[in-house]
């Protein structure tokens, strides 16, 4: 007897990976609502029903990825310390020299900060929610630029460019001013403007790292 029944109970290949990356793209579509509500209503105000809404989804959906609105804002911020990581390695990607690369991430890490929406409305309106989950020592932001200073640290020092530090304590020096600039709002030195930030970054280095 011949079956009238051609489909093979295993699903080819690409829809078995089609699954996971479904997946992938709803929790960015979720995150990405997720940080639109915080910016225009406010973390506080902002419902788990709020983002299924502006994300077009079921709230059953959005449980399924964040268990609560803490594990929601715990998951947008390590996407957001995945982003700064990688603007951070771009800005050091464009120079060859240790001083270069470290004044272009710090820079680029300050911009960040200061310029992103959610952080700067959460800092404003709302820093005891949102300024201990991102200057937290062990969090994913502070963790990642920790990470790529001390990197960038030992290469300089190894290749005579900068003087002998330590460099995870020269890191945490760069990622505590880093920070100090996005939690309290500078009054002399306009971080937001990228020539100041560079001349400033230049200062930094020049004074406290290059090798003399």
């Amino acid at each position: 007897m011949t079956s009238t029944h051609d489909e093979s109970p295993v699903p080819p290949a690409d829809a078995v990976s089609d699954g996971p990356r479904r997946r992938r793209d709803r929790r960015e579509d979720l995150l990405a609502a997720a940080a639109r509500c915080f910016v225009a209503n406010g973390i506080r105000r902002t419902t788990m029903e709020d983002v299924a809404q502006q994300a077009r989804a079921g709230k059953a959906t959005l449980y399924r990825h964040f268990a609560n609105k803490d594990a929601l804002i715990d998951a947008l911020l390590e996407r957001e310390a995945d982003r700064l990581d990688r603007r951070l390695r771009a800005a050091v990607d464009d120079h060859d020299d240790a001083p270069g690369r470290i004044e272009a991430a710090f820079v680029a890490g300050v911009t960040f900060f200061v310029t992103h929406p959610v952080m700067t409305r959460g800092r404003d309106e709302e820093p005891g929610i949102l300024l201990p989950r991102i200057t937290a020592n062990g969090g994913p932001l502070v963790g990642r630029g920790l990470e790529l200073f001390t990197d960038l640290l030992a290469c300089g020092v190894a290749s005579g460019e900068l003087r002998r530090v330590d460099p995870p304590a020269g890191a945490e020096v760069i990622m505590r001013l880093m920070l100090s600039y996005f939690s309290i709002p500078p009054l002399h030195v306009r971080v937001d403007d990228e020539d100041e930030a560079r001349a400033f970054a230049h200062a930094l280095v020049a004074g406290g790292f290059r090798a003399r």
